[in-house]
């Protein structure tokens, strides 16, 4: 390299690193990492936020900057056959080395999250085994990046314990640590089913916050990694490694020069992978929301300027979209029986085999029951309420079906109930009255007992009545009436029966 050339790389690199040196005097960079699930069924989401947080320690996140909220279950539960490590992918690295868990078992809650997020000291469970009482102080020149994985539904998020986290509860919190300017500007990735609905209808462009979604709202997030896929997972994991869309952004994480590529180019290629390449033959529409002028920015400035990757990726396309390879993925809800079938199928035959099946059939036909009575409570109300007469007045000209009398009739305007979505304006919000939302999943379980992690995809039905102008007490009142649907989840939150599998 001649002399001339020799000094001009060498001030670019001065310059570069007096940049980094400069914003690091401007502020932090924070991140907050949830995985709202138990189980060793569950394994994709605490392996997921494991990556995660080695992709912010490589990035040089300190750790007294990553709070991260885990129910820390599966790295030591007797179904794992690495004891003490996780993998987010066939072949990769343990992503369990070295992570420092701030709330763990019964502490992560929506509670949790939300004062974590607040900044809220007061609001965490005091410091113990499974609580750090840390929380987010970050400040006005401070950056942060929040991530989470686990199950969704309709308007809600899944937690280990305790109540879901519902979508205008997070709104809420965000809004008033914009306002007070608790930083300067927030990334936020949520894996989850319905993911999209979120943040769509709620999170403004003003308030500094960039969002993206592994779905939008009205479909399923996938798993990814699974036994008998290509590539699978080796046989004794017995579940499904990661989920779709988090494997997508971490990887791309991993290889890629952070401090060259923006959020916007991350969102395109994730998008583009989890998309299956647009075809969505196995995946879901991955969704932007908020202040999207934050996605022009370099991925390094919330994931850490460590991230330099090893540039294959660049290398590899000259500067073009890649084609990704079809990935085998499950739909979430699906993916959560990937684990309860291989047990099945992998067991010899006999009393373990008999055992496995029984489990398999018991997830199975719990879900049927879950869904049967969802069915029956709508049908009920449209049989003795003035439900169909609302449909009628509000929807008349917008559904057809509406027109018909008779059984049949009133049997399909309950399949639109507890299937579809009621017309909304676009961009609207899930619901208009998230009260009533909450009020409607507290009457079905005070009725029908807890909704699981696949129950509470009927959060779809319950925002429909809501928008008819229907109060929870009419659910209350024409809901189950027999033994609890949901009876044997006493344990957690909405994944008590798969942490126990």
């Amino acid at each position: 390299m001649r002399p001339l050339q020799l000094a001009s790389v060498l001030l670019a690199a001065a310059a570069l690193v007096a940049a980094r040196e400069l914003k690091q005097e401007e502020g932090h960079l924070w991140a907050v990492l949830i995985a709202g699930s138990a189980g060793y069924g569950n394994y994709r989401h605490q392996a997921d936020v494991a990556h995660a947080y080695q992709v912010l320690r490589r990035g040089g996140i300190k750790d007294d900057r990553i709070i991260v909220l885990m129910y820390d279950d599966v790295a030591h539960s007797e179904s794992n056959p690495h004891p003490g490590q996780l993998f987010n992918a066939p072949g990769g690295p343990d992503v369990y080395a070295g992570i420092q868990i701030d709330y763990s078992h019964a502490s992560v809650t929506a509670e949790t999250f939300l004062a974590v997020l607040a900044g809220n000291a007061s609001g965490v469970p005091p410091p113990s085994r499974h609580s750090s009482g840390r929380v987010l102080t970050a400040g006005p020149q401070d950056k942060v990046f929040v991530y989470y994985s686990d199950h969704g539904a309709p308007g809600i998020l899944g937690m280990p314990s305790g109540p879901f986290l519902y979508a205008d509860q997070l709104h809420a919190v965000l809004t008033q640590r914009s306002k007070q300017n608790g930083f300067k500007e927030m990334v936020i990735y949520i894996e989850a089913c319905e993911s999209g609905s979120i943040f769509e209808g709620l999170l403004e462009d003003k308030l500094g916050i960039y969002a993206t979604t592994a779905a939008n709202g009205r479909e399923s997030s996938w798993g990814t990694y699974c036994p008998g896929m290509s590539p699978a997972p080796p046989s004794e994991f017995g579940t499904c490694l990661g989920d779709l869309y988090s494997v997508a952004w971490m990887e791309n994480a991993d290889q890629a020069d952070l401090t060259l590529e923006t959020l916007k180019k991350q969102f395109q290629l994730v998008k583009q992978r989890v998309s299956q390449n647009y075809t969505y033959s196995m995946g879901s529409h991955v969704m932007r929301f908020g202040t999207l002028g934050i996605a022009e920015e370099v991925a390094a400035e919330f994931m850490g300027y460590g991230n330099t990757g090893a540039k294959k990726q660049a290398a590899a396309t000259n500067g073009a979209a890649p084609s990704w390879a079809p990935q085998g993925a499950l739909p979430q809800r699906d993916a959560d029986l990937a684990h309860l079938w291989h047990k099945f199928a992998s067991a010899p035959e006999g009393p373990a085999k008999a055992a496995a099946l029984s489990q398999l059939s018991a997830e199975t036909s719990a879900r049927s029951r879950v869904d049967a009575a969802v069915r029956a409570s709508v049908q009920r109300l449209l049989d003795r309420t003035n439900v169909l007469a609302l449909l009628r007045a509000k929807f008349g000209g917008q559904l057809p079906l509406l027109a018909a009398n008779g059984a049949a009739a009133n049997g399909a305007v309950a399949e639109l109930l507890v299937g579809e979505e009621l017309p909304r304006p676009e961009g609207a919000a899930l619901v208009d009255d998230w009260d009533c939302l909450r009020g409607m999943v507290a009457a079905w379980e005070a009725s029908c007992g807890p909704l699981d992690q696949y129950g509470m995809r009927h959060t779809r039905a319950f925002a429909n009545l809501c928008n008819l102008g229907l109060a929870p007490a009419a659910l209350a009142a024409n809901s189950c009436g027999g033994p609890a649907v949901g009876a044997g989840s006493k344990l957690m939150g909405p994944d008590a029966h798969i942490a126990a599998a």
